[in-house]
């Protein structure tokens, strides 16, 4: 998919720790934007930004407390090929009241920068295997599984919640970022999005990163 125009969700978090911090938020907007990527699929493409503000608000605690905080992402920018695609995405979710309230979206789809990008990412799903799945468990009890050391790492990682459509079960989407490197946008790959969003592991494509306004 060649991420031609894009659109920005910034999350407006509290400095509460309940259900107005940035976590949750981001998770409740996700889950409308998710519905939506479920109507219209292999359409979009999802990155995670950092805007100004949250920048400012993470140095702002570096300082009071005195330790570093990383993936505060308040930001979904959301890409797709084609124009058409990202307002039909706005018409869809704009009325939302949890839209309305707790997020900033774009009034419309914008180009790609072409001469602002500073580098390309790839988003993709972070998997955990199952315990089932570990044929060393009992061979090597003083060894962490597969299993175990994948948690810790997804523990690091910004997530989404998200619910079954068959089952209604709610699981976790951890997302797995890395800078990649790509010489120009013909080189980004043109592999389609899953339904979350993201780069599948058999087909990897790169987006953009340019600065959140």
């Amino acid at each position: 998919m060649q991420a031609n125009f894009y659109i920005d969700i910034r999350i407006v978090d509290s400095a509460d720790d309940g259900e107005l911090a940035l976590p949750h938020l981001r998770n409740q907007i996700y889950s409308i934007v998710h519905a939506a990527f479920r109507q219209m699929p292999e359409r979009f493409a999802l990155a995670l930004e950092i805007s100004p503000r949250q920048q400012r608000k993470m140095q702002a605690n570096e300082l009071k407390y005195g330790r570093k905080t990383s993936g505060n992402y308040d930001v979904l920018r959301i890409f797709s090929e084609k124009q058409d695609d990202l307002e039909q995405l706005i018409d869809h979710i704009k009325g939302h009241w949890k839209i309305q309230d707790y997020a900033v979206l774009s009034p419309a789809a914008l180009a790609v920068p072409t001469a602002k990008i500073t580098g390309w990412k790839s988003y993709n799903r972070f998997r955990i295997p199952t315990v089932k799945m570990e044929r060393n468990l009992l061979t090597n009890p003083n060894k962490k599984t597969l299993h175990e050391r994948r948690l810790l790492e997804a523990r690091k990682l910004p997530y989404f919640k998200v619910s079954s459509q068959s089952t209604g079960q709610v699981f976790t989407v951890p997302v797995d970022i890395k800078d990649v490197e790509v010489s120009n946008a013909n080189d980004a790959g043109n592999s389609l999005p899953d339904s979350y969003g993201l780069a599948r592991k058999t087909q990897p494509f790169a987006l953009p990163v340019f600065e959140v306004i």
